[in-house]
C-alpha cells in the first residue's frame, strides 16, 4: 500500500512543467511558426516591438515575466533568452514562460512560449491561454513607460 502510494504521488509530479522543456536559445526558435495553442499546454505568441533594441527588450522582457507572477529561472541576452516559471494556479502544479528576441533593423521581434504541467488533472488540459498576453502586456507597458516618451516626441506638439 506504501508503494502504491509513493509511485501515485511521483506519477502525480511528473508532469509538472520544466525549463529543460523551452528552447535554449534564441535559435532554436522558429518565429514564423504557428501561434496560439500549439500542443499540450503549451501557447505561442510573436509579437514585433518596433523602435526597441535587444538590451532594451531584454530588460522589458523580466519585468514582464515578473508582472506576469513568474520568478526569473535563466535570462542571456547573448542567448535571446529569459525564462520564468509561475507556481501552482487552479489548473496547473506550474507554468513556465519563455520570451525570445532577436534585433532585425529597427525593431526587435519577440516570441513568448508558455508550457503547462502536463498532467491531466479534474479539468483536463486547461493551462490558460492568457499568460503569453500577460507576459507581452508586461513587456509592453514597461517599454512604453521607460522609453516612450524619448523615441515619440512629436516636435509639432511643442509649439
Amino acid at each position: 500500500m506504501r508503494f502504491i502510494a509513493v509511485v501515485a504521488l511521483l506519477l502525480s509530479f511528473s508532469g509538472c512543467a520544466s525549463v529543460s522543456m523551452l528552447p535554449k536559445d534564441v535559435s532554436e526558435v522558429n518565429f514564423e511558426a504557428p501561434e496560439g495553442k500549439t500542443g499540450w499546454s503549451q501557447y505561442e505568441h510573436v509579437e514585433t516591438f518596433h523602435g526597441y533594441n535587444a538590451e532594451q527588450v531584454y530588460e522589458a522582457a523580466k519585468v514582464g515575466l515578473g508582472n506576469a507572477g513568474f520568478s526569473l529561472r535563466v535570462a542571456d541576452i547573448s542567448k535571446g533568452m529569459v525564462i520564468g516559471e509561475h507556481g501552482m494556479t487552479a489548473h496547473d502544479w506550474n507554468v513556465i514562460g519563455g520570451v525570445y528576441f532577436r534585433e532585425r533593423d529597427q525593431d526587435t521581434q519577440v516570441k513568448v512560449i508558455v508550457e503547462g504541467s502536463k498532467d491531466i488533472g479534474f479539468s483536463g488540459d486547461v493551462t490558460s491561454d492568457g499568460w503569453t498576453g500577460k507576459i507581452l502586456k508586461g513587456l509592453r507597458d514597461y517599454l512604453n513607460d521607460t522609453y516612450q516618451s524619448i523615441l515619440k516626441i512629436d516636435k509639432a506638439d511643442l509649439k
